[in-house]
């Protein structure tokens, strides 16, 4: 794998780097439960049994942690891959080994979460190395794809292989009360559902990029400046001057609209998670057959994704975190409510499925949606709507024992 100077934290002893390693998982794992920003050098120390100035014996501050927690559970993917493909007899073999691998990693230790949420606070060199490395642990995926179905083109091939890596990086999602083994079970028959697709070729143009607008009214404009900042940059890392010159308006204007970044963004998220709940009422009510409400549920948040709302889905999974508690509590309940159409709509499909399990693949489909769809190359490949909606429906249609 290609690391960094920064990417790899000094290790003059095996103390110290077992120490190191400690830190960077704890780390991990802190970054995952609360957010990167909400957590300070005093609790990654005390997680390991450390003061916050020990730490700096090892590292020079938090983000070259965040650095090593990610360089850490990408090499742990790529070491998994690695010898799959060492071990295995064959092709089968491999990618069944893989997907092993990659169960054990998430649903037994949660694992590979911090991919989907902190990558953006790396500086710009070194998430150019951290790309690097995930794409080299996609294409290993890709590979193994490939290798039970050597006819599959490339473009396809990566697109499997993108889903069924980011359908194991949102296990924190998926999990619910699922015990560790049915979880494993759940993704792994997820994950080849997905890799078996039979994906449509593509006939139709990508989406065009969502035009930027500034709206007339200034309580829009400054929804709408504060929306693709803090989807570009994060909520932490967004100035509150920034969005009031994106929106054309003086911050002392902006505060006539809202008290402060906090309520900018409670008002982003509640929007975007009421709004998918209005647009999916108006969607089904238009369905007179009940075998066709998964496919309406399915192209309406595709729809959703790749249209000039779909910033939303990305910040409400990357800065839900950083609202005080009863704001994420009313948030993940309107999540729920959406996410219970889906359930309901794959029972009715699967009626001996048990209710948990429909939840899980719900969020595993659509996690897997929100990720391709928010990708700057993928979602701009021809076709790929339809793409989308094939993998999304074997994602929830997947068979379990």
């Amino acid at each position: 794998m290609t690391t960094s100077a920064e990417a790899t934290p000094a290790r003059p002893t095996a103390r110290r780097g077992r120490r190191a390693d400690q830190i960077a998982a704890a780390a991990g794992e802190l970054f995952r439960t609360l957010g990167y920003q909400n957590v300070g050098i005093d609790q990654i120390g005390a997680a390991v049994g450390l003061t916050g100035p020990a730490v700096y014996r090892h590292f020079k501050g938090k983000n070259a942690i965040l650095v090593a927690a990610l360089t850490r559970q990408v090499a742990m993917v790529d070491e998994l891959a690695a010898r799959a493909d060492a071990e295995a007899a064959g092709p089968q073999q491999r990618f069944d080994l893989l997907l092993d691998g990659l169960g054990d990693l998430t649903a037994y230790h949660d694992e590979a979460t911090l991919w989907r949420r902190e990558q953006r606070h790396l500086e710009p060199a070194q998430r150019a190395v951290f790309e690097e490395n995930f794409t080299q642990v996609t294409a290993r995926i890709a590979g193994a794809i490939r290798g039970i179905r050597p006819e599959l083109a490339a473009d396809d091939a990566e697109l499997l292989g993108f889903a069924v890596l980011t359908m194991y990086s949102n296990t924190s999602g998926i999990r619910g009360t699922l015990a560790p083994e049915r979880l494993r079970e759940l993704q792994s028959a997820v994950a080849r559902a997905i890799a078996a697709c039979e994906l449509p070729a593509a006939t139709e143009p990508p989406p065009p990029a969502p035009a930027p607008r500034l709206p007339a009214g200034r309580r829009e404009r400054i929804l709408a400046a504060a929306t693709v900042l803090f989807d570009e940059r994060g909520f932490y890392d967004t100035p509150i001057d920034d969005i009031a010159a994106g929106a054309e308006m003086s911050v002392s204007t902006l505060y006539q609209y809202a008290t402060s970044k906090t309520e900018v963004l409670r008002n982003i998220l509640h929007r975007g998670a009421e709004g998918l709940l209005y647009v999916t009422a108006e969607d089904l009510a238009a369905v007179t057959d009940s075998d066709r409400v998964l496919d309406a549920l399915i192209a309406g948040y595709i729809r959703q994704t790749l249209g000039m709302h779909g910033r939303i889905m990305r910040i409400l999974a990357a800065d839900l975190l950083y609202l005080p508690a009863e704001e994420q509590t009313a948030l993940r309940e309107t999540q729920r409510e959406y996410v219970a159409e889906w359930a309901q709509a794959i029972l009715a499909h699967t009626a001996d499925l048990a209710a948990e399990d429909a939840r899980a693949l719900a969020l595993a489909a659509i996690g897997v949606l929100t990720d391709i769809s928010q990708h700057p190359r993928l979602r701009t490949r021809p076709g790929i709507a339809a793409k989308l909606a094939t993998i999304a429906h074997a994602a929830v249609l997947a068979r379990l024992s």
